[in-house]
């Protein structure tokens, strides 16, 4: 009995593990390498990852079989580098003590490894992305070039090993335990989050909801009534157009946001009739078109015929999430739309005609499209740097941080698109302090074109205010008003 719980708990042989993961000299007696202790070991290996699954989950998970195969591919990789060698020592009858050496030296490193995926969900880490990529990459590699290294170690000693063999055994650990232990990476959880199959297929059918039947064949005619809706140009002033994409489906807020400065345009600008929203979400599909490629480039070329291209101008604002190689997503479940970035989008606007346009991209490194798109009839706004992220984008928020600052705060307070984002860039870099994010660092261009265009529409909305505002004549002459009011009361009787 005494024996039995020996192998299963094998204390003496983890402390040795230990040592051998620390580069110290180990040393595992005769009666020690048995499977027995293999045996206990891999168990030990198993009740560590259920323990830290279970302290992730908590006690409302269930056990997950599909974790196993990744947990336990450590243990062929073991037996055979503890094969291959043995062989190089001439000591195959040794292999054995080997692979339990390994395996006792590979649970210290697995727990670092282990503490460094947990520390993948600190707030510092978690909010920044460039940092959290590199711990990935130390998580993916650390621990089994540390194993690696340390099986190699750990062989020289145990067969005294000299010369060639020495180099021959680091090679063997790096080519047998390093490289494949990286590569496979592999699912390890064993204690996991109950799976909600109504939950599950609640999320596909909505994701899937641009797929089913109605919407399917109605977002045709939607586009088509959406289009048809533009109004032409008054001819007596400068017409801002507004076009909005909200690119991604799966979070609420890009849509919300769209919706917001839609209405907002419509109030402050007075783009009704004049304005036209491309919206990826399962809650718009029977009222807004997709946001595609395709309906983008219809949607600019129909406000190239309707605009007087020679004064009107364009604003165009797209908020979604963005990649390294700035292709702004444009998803909507299981569709497959083209891929939008700064070349395709130059080229929409140029083949619609459209001569003055502000062009704002909410995104992740949404920078990228500013030194594309620039031109001197071209004012361009992005949330962020070409090689950093933008915040603010959880399903539940309103607005994104980018969304919130220039529009909710910057244009409340200005006319002038250049100055709103004078306004919104301090606050961006403030809100990203605060909350732990790396900064997403803005950017604008302006053309001089564009700016002397936009100078002209804002001193006329200022003129317009004033007419608008200015007391009519009855107002202004007491007669005049007791002069109308006969007629007034003759025509209301």
């Amino acid at each position: 009995m005494t024996d039995f719980l020996g192998s299963l708990f094998p204390v003496r042989i983890l402390a040795q593990g230990l040592r051998g993961a620390a580069l110290l000299r180990l040393r595992i007696e005769d009666g020690e390498a048995s499977f027995s202790r293999l045996v206990g070991l891999i168990a030990v290996t198993i009740a560590l990852q259920f323990a830290m699954d279970f302290y992730n989950v908590g006690p409302q998970g269930e056990l997950s079989p599909y974790g196993l195969p990744g947990l336990l591919f450590k243990v062929p990789v073991i037996l055979i580098a503890a094969w291959a060698l043995s062989l190089l020592a001439k000591r195959p009858e040794a292999t054995l003590m080997l692979a339990v050496a390994i395996s006792a030296i590979a649970i210290p490193i697995s727990v670092l490894g282990d503490l460094l995926l947990w520390l993948l969900g600190s707030p510092l880490i978690a909010r920044n992305f460039h940092l959290q990529d590199s711990y990935y990459l130390l998580y993916a590699h650390l621990a089994p070039a540390w194993l690696g290294l340390a099986t190699a170690v750990a062989a020289t000693r145990l067969f005294d090993l000299s010369g060639k063999k020495v180099a021959l055994s680091v090679l063997s650990g790096v080519v047998l335990i390093w490289f494949p232990l990286a590569l496979a990476g592999g699912y390890r959880t064993i204690w996991a989050v109950p799976f909600d199959a109504e939950s599950a297929a609640r999320e596909r059918a909505q994701q899937n909801a641009l797929l089913e039947e109605r919407a399917f064949y109605s977002q045709p005619r939607i586009l088509e009534h959406a289009l048809a809706s533009l109004d032409r140009s008054q001819p007596d002033r400068i017409n801002l157009y507004f076009v909005g994409v909200a690119g991604y489906s799966e979070q609420d807020v890009f849509m919300k946001e769209v919706h917001y400065v839609s209405n907002f345009f419509k109030a402050r600008f007075g783009t009704t009739g004049r304005s036209i929203t491309l919206i990826n979400n399962p809650k718009t599909v029977l009222e807004s078109p997709a946001a595609s490629v395709t309906s983008l480039r219809l949607a600019l070329n129909q406000v190239g015929k309707k605009m007087d291209t020679d004064k009107d101008i364009l604003f165009l604002y797209l908020t979604s999430h963005g990649s390294r190689e700035h292709r702004l997503s444009l998803s909507f479940g299981s569709m497959r739309f083209d891929v939008l970035d700064p070349g395709v989008l130059r080229k929409i606007l140029d083949d619609s005609g459209i001569k003055r346009r502000v062009v704002v991209v909410s995104s992740c490194y949404s920078g990228g499209f500013v030194e594309p798109l620039k031109n001197e009839n071209t004012l361009v706004i992005s949330a962020s740097a070409p090689d950093k992220t933008s915040h603010g984008c959880s399903n539940e928020a309103d607005f994104t941080f980018f969304g919130k600052a220039y529009f909710e705060d910057g244009l409340r307070k200005t006319d002038s698109f250049i100055e709103a984002f004078n306004i919104a860039s301090p606050l961006i870099a403030e809100r990203d302090a605060k909350e732990g994010y790396e900064a997403a660092l803005p950017m604008m261009n302006v053309g001089t074109g564009i700016r002397a265009a936009l100078n002209q529409y804002t001193a006329e909305q200022k003129q317009l205010a004033l007419q608008r505002s200015a007391p009519t004549r009855a107002e202004a002459d007491p007669e005049a008003q007791v002069k109308q009011s006969p007629i007034s009361c003759a025509s209301c009787q």
